[in-house]
């Protein structure tokens, strides 16, 4: 019996721990994701260095994803797969059609609910079908999350290419007839 709840308790901590490992990375991935978009948006960063550093945030964003729902199926008494919640980047339901305060939203709701039947003491199997929810829910909140923010991505790349250009001459032509400004001198 002490070996059972010695070896309940490792697998808790283990869980705790992971996740607090996860969310230490996110922010950090984050951070650098945020600096690879200053940067780029004031014309010092490179396209594949956003790229580098949203995968980077996308992959720590999907671990915290991952190892949240694995603690709390621990905490609830279960024994996780091997692959539980790695699906986080699976289509699933169409999620473009959430805004991510939608998404956010559905994940609160669906988070109080499991929180509220974990707490009654219910059956495992209606704990069980609660966290799946929420956790169906944080996943596409994440999804929508990635999702809109590879659309700001796309758009600052497109902006700053629009951008560099205007002024380059027409193919053919020398460039502005007054010379760079486009203004007569003399």
């Amino acid at each position: 019996m002490r070996d059972e709840h010695s070896r309940e308790w490792g697998r808790r901590e283990e869980a705790r721990l992971a996740f607090r490992e996860a969310g230490s990375e996110v922010r950090w991935a984050k951070g650098r994701y945020g600096q690879a978009q200053q940067a780029f948006d004031e014309g010092n960063g490179s396209p594949a260095e956003l790229a580098r550093a949203r995968q980077a945030w996308i992959w720590a964003l999907t671990e915290w994803v991952r190892t949240l729902t694995v603690r709390e199926e621990v905490l609830d008494g279960g024994r996780p797969a091997a692959d539980a919640g790695a699906d986080v980047l699976s289509s699933g339901a169409d999620h473009s059609a959430l805004t991510l305060d939608e998404a956010h939203r559905r994940v609160e709701v669906l988070s109080k609910e499991y929180d509220r039947i974990r707490r009654s003491r219910s059956f495992p199997a209606e704990v069980s079908s609660a966290r799946r929810a929420w956790s169906e829910a944080l996943k596409r909140w994440a999804r929508v999350l990635i999702s809109q923010e590879e659309s700001r991505d796309r758009a600052r790349i497109a902006v700053r290419e629009n951008r560099d250009l205007i002024g380059l001459p027409v193919a053919g032509e020398d460039g502005p007839p007054y010379g760079k400004t486009g203004r007569r001198t003399g």
